[in-house]
């Protein structure tokens, strides 16, 4: 099949474009200079002139605290929400799959026991916002759309020009560099690798599952910082002293959910998170 990705340069594109490729699939990688997603129009001409069998949507605005400002905001906006509808659009009007990913953002934190597929969201943050925003465009479109919520990705590093630093390879650097960490003991999440998130995608369409929400996270229970930091330092053998601290010993502008680990019931389980963790440390 020909697939279209977008955001290729990012972390988790980067993956989609190798584990597609590695299956015999005819990838074309773009990114913004490529494809304005934003752009409807662009969107539209662009990929009928490309004509993909499937469009995998990576791009994403995800400086979390920025959206927060009122000057960034609508540039959040306009990737996050607007950017998957015009591509669910194309999608739709060539009667393809559309791939699109989420995040654990568009929850409000308070469910102790995790998410489910089908629970309702009520993002806390205006990044939550703009994610949850997207969502819903484009289960407006319709067609064969699989919104795919994340938590906590880590992998290669993003090459694109806007890249930012995965938490593992922050972790690791830092405790290099620094006598002690301090490392916050909050927000509940489900770290997970972008190559297997790669892999679920290509047996998610291989599959053909009915369109709708799904979660892709890799197996274990959830994790604060802190704990996934351990981990962390486990498997690398690192020893540098750290402690737990409170959200408040580092403010920050936006919301974050407290409890938002994501649960996988609609498709074939992950590896286990360390599993995955320990192969992707052997690479750094």
């Amino acid at each position: 099949m020909k697939i279209l990705v977008t955001g290729a340069k990012g972390s988790l594109g980067q993956d989609i474009v190798d584990i597609f490729r590695a299956a015999g699939h005819e990838v074309i990688q773009t990114d913004r200079e490529e494809l304005d997603i934003t752009n409807r129009e662009q969107v539209l001409e662009k990929v009928g002139a490309l004509m993909p069998e499937v469009i995998i949507n990576t791009a994403a605005y995800n400086f979390v605290d920025n959206v927060e400002d009122p000057e960034f905001f609508p540039i959040a906006y306009q990737v996050n929400a607007e950017g998957p509808r015009n591509l669910a659009l194309a999608a739709k009007t060539l009667g393809i799959p559309f791939v699109h990913y989420s995040t654990d953002y568009v929850f409000s934190g308070d469910k102790l026991d995790g998410y489910e597929e089908d629970d309702q969201p009520r993002p806390i943050s205006k990044y939550g916002e703009t994610k949850w925003h997207g969502e819903t465009l484009v289960e407006r479109v319709g067609g064969k759309y699989y919104i795919c919520r994340l938590s906590k990705i880590f992998g290669r590093p993003a090459i694109s020009e806007n890249g930012k630093e995965s938490f593992v390879s922050l972790m690791i650097r830092l405790a290099k560099e620094k006598p002690e960490l301090k490392i916050v003991n909050e927000e509940v999440g489900s770290p997970s690798y972008t190559l297997d998130i790669a892999r679920a995608t290509l047996q998610l369409l291989a599959d053909k599952h009915a369109p709708g929400i799904y979660h892709i996270v890799n197996e274990g229970r959830g994790v604060t910082w802190f704990d996934f930091a351990e981990e962390i330092f486990a498997l690398a053998q690192i020893t540098t002293p750290r402690f737990p601290v409170t959200s408040a010993e580092f403010p920050k502008p936006a919301m974050r959910p407290k409890f938002a680990a994501l649960k996988n019931t609609k498709l074939p389980r992950l590896r286990s998170r360390q599993e995955a963790l320990a192969e992707y440390i052997k690479t750094l």
